[in-house]
């Protein structure tokens, strides 16, 4: 056999050394893939909606901050299919690492999880980290903190509601100068609009309400009724008066006039779209609403109207993230950075820019987006500076209750149901 030529032998050393570092570099993948922490969280931003698809987004960079840690996202399209399949893992023991019950009110599920010792309290991890604990808000800790001192569930945006948004450019046409402050200048504002549409033939209507829609009128009216919301944030429970409720639901009736509506399963997307297409002069939603709205509308915020004309609005923490307790030290505390990761400053501005939701964290300023975000500021200013505030009905009336009003109260108003087959369903004993 031939010399090795030196030409061969370089070659052949060549080879080896890339074998070499090959092998290490699929055993060092090996190794941190043996070392990463899986965790699972359910989430109900699954829909095909551009805040759908940010909030996604932000999701899956956190794994990119945090390379070793797998966040399994299971994402559906709704809060309501997001709990069923909560409870469907609950069912065969598959407790997620973390929920997101964002904009859900307190709810049997969530009980059950806390009551079978099934999540982290975050208490502990608030009093060793300062910087999680400046994070945290104080309506959050104010609704969630339980009467022993544990807390389970944190809010990375706070629910600003309690009024509508209106179509300036239709008020001015129907020859409307001032917004009403009391129910009665309310149902003014309906019969001029009303009267304006017919006479002028625009087939605009004053209003469309949803089922949920009309769940934060009850509350308005209830509230201006002395002793008529009594609620307890510790219980997450609202004790209902039966007869405040028949005079409310006589109240709805009076609203529904002016936007009675025979569709079933109509939505607050349906309503969106009619007020996009200038088919109604006021649209119920919160302030979160804002980006639904066509950019070429000129509209902008109002409260909803009380009895003595005080402004009455909704400032809550309604239920965001919940950590499932797995027992191990390493995923409960992926879970924790999750949190902190969605907490952090620069995420919850992220999430104020790209979905106009409002930050819990009370180091993000929204002073700054009164001009890059004007509809987002007016709406949310008014809110804040309200007179008087009062809690969501996602938190007062509870996910259960809350099925049982939007599901009867369209039949009610057309006058298919009776009131009194609604307040009963209603009864705690229920």
């Amino acid at each position: 056999m031939e010399k090795e030529t030196a030409w061969k032998k370089y070659k052949r050393v060549w080879i080896i050394g890339i074998l070499l570092v090959l092998t290490c570099i699929i055993a060092g993948c090996g190794k941190e893939q043996e070392n990463k922490v899986t965790i699972t969280m359910v989430h109900g931003w699954g829909g095909i909606e551009a805040d759908h698809v940010a909030m996604r987004k932000i999701y899956e960079e956190f794994q990119t901050e945090n390379p070793d840690i797998e966040l399994r996202l299971i994402s559906m399209p709704t809060r309501e299919e997001m709990l069923r399949k909560v409870e469907d893992m609950i069912m065969v023991g598959d407790i997620p690492d973390i929920v997101n019950f964002e904009g859900i009110g307190y709810n049997q599920t969530y009980d059950f999880m806390v009551r079978n010792d099934m999540l982290i309290d975050l208490m502990p991890y608030l009093e060793e980290d300062e910087e999680l604990a400046s994070d945290i808000s104080e309506t959050n800790l104010k609704s969630w903190t339980t009467d022993e001192g544990e807390l389970y569930n944190v809010v990375a945006v706070l629910s600003l509601s309690g009024g509508y948004w209106y179509n300036e450019e239709i008020l001015e046409q129907a020859g409307i100068r001032e917004l009403p402050a009391t129910w009665e200048e309310f149902m003014e504002m309906c019969e001029t609009l009303e009267n304006w549409s017919v006479s002028e033939g625009t087939g605009i209507k004053p209003h469309k309400v949803t089922s949920e829609g009309y769940l934060y009128f009850a509350d308005h009216v209830l509230a201006d009724s002395e002793g008529g919301l009594n609620w307890s944030p510790q219980e997450h429970r609202l004790l209902v008066d039966e007869d405040k409720m028949e005079d409310v639901l006589k109240q709805l009736k009076e609203i529904y006039k002016y936007s009675a509506s025979d569709e079933m399963n109509y939505t607050y997307r349906d309503e969106t779209s009619l007020f996009n297409d200038g088919k109604l002069a006021i649209y119920i939603n919160g302030v979160w609403g804002a980006p639904m709205i066509g950019e070429e509308l000129d509209v902008k915020y109002a409260l909803l109207p009380s009895a003595s004309g005080t402004a009455i609005s909704c400032e809550s923490a309604c239920m965001g993230y919940v950590l499932g307790k797995s027992n191990a030290a390493e995923k409960e505390e992926a879970s924790v950075r999750f949190l902190k990761y969605m907490l952090s400053e620069e995420v919850q501005t992220r999430i104020l820019e790209e979905t106009e939701q409002i930050p819990s964290n009370p180091q993000v300023s929204l002073e700054r987006y009164s001009v890059e975000k004007p509809r987002m500021y007016q709406a949310a200013t008014l809110v804040l500076n309200a007179e008087r505030k009062i809690d969501t009905p996602e938190n007062m009336w509870g996910v259960d209750r809350k099925e049982k009003f939007t599901e009867n109260i369209m039949e009610v108003l057309r006058g298919d149901m009776s009131g009194r087959h609604l307040i009963n369903s209603l009864r705690d004993d229920n």
